[in-house]
């Protein structure tokens, strides 16, 4: 884990923990809503590398009601280089994830599952267009894993391992 203040500013301004806690919190909530459980914590490494990602992103928030299984189904160019991504954005989840439990914001059950607690972050719309885009698209995210429902199945549609 590189120090945050060796870090270069862009890295620091682009993967804020604060910023990627509330990418990551919509998503949570979203899935919490829809399957009235916490969200696996695998599953939760997977929302920045989708969200953050901004052809992927703008694909996702395009097709809020296809299944974003589908939607990669239809567009297999988007994971070009997913995993690389992906593996690359599990330190910032995790300082996303620490950030959320230092402000017990969130719990984590013994089964390995991630819940957001009532009223401890803002479901406000943020400040920027495409901060707002990312936000949107982390809940469409929580929401078709939630729907979807099978790890394996997501995984395996993502062409990774957890």
């Amino acid at each position: 884990m590189i120090d945050w203040s060796s870090r270069p500013i862009e890295e620091r301004n682009l993967f804020n923990p604060a910023y990627c806690a509330l990418v990551l919190a919509s998503a949570l909530r979203a899935y919490q809503k829809q399957a009235q459980a916490p969200m696996p914590y695998s599953l939760a490494l997977l929302v920045l590398p989708l969200c953050l990602h901004q052809e992927m992103r703008d694909e996702i928030c395009a097709n809020k009601k296809v299944s974003v299984l589908r939607v990669l189904a239809r567009r297999p160019d988007l994971l070009v280089d997913f995993a690389r991504r992906a593996q690359g954005l599990i330190q910032h989840a995790m300082e996303a994830l620490a950030l959320l439990a230092s402000r017990e914001c969130i719990t984590v059950s013994e089964a390995g599952g991630i819940q957001l607690l009532p009223r401890r972050v803002s479901p406000e719309p943020l400040g920027t267009e495409d901060a707002e885009q990312c936000r949107v698209a982390a809940a469409i995210l929580g929401r078709d894993f939630a729907q979807i429902n099978d790890r394996v199945t997501i995984y395996t549609s993502l062409s990774i391992r957890p």
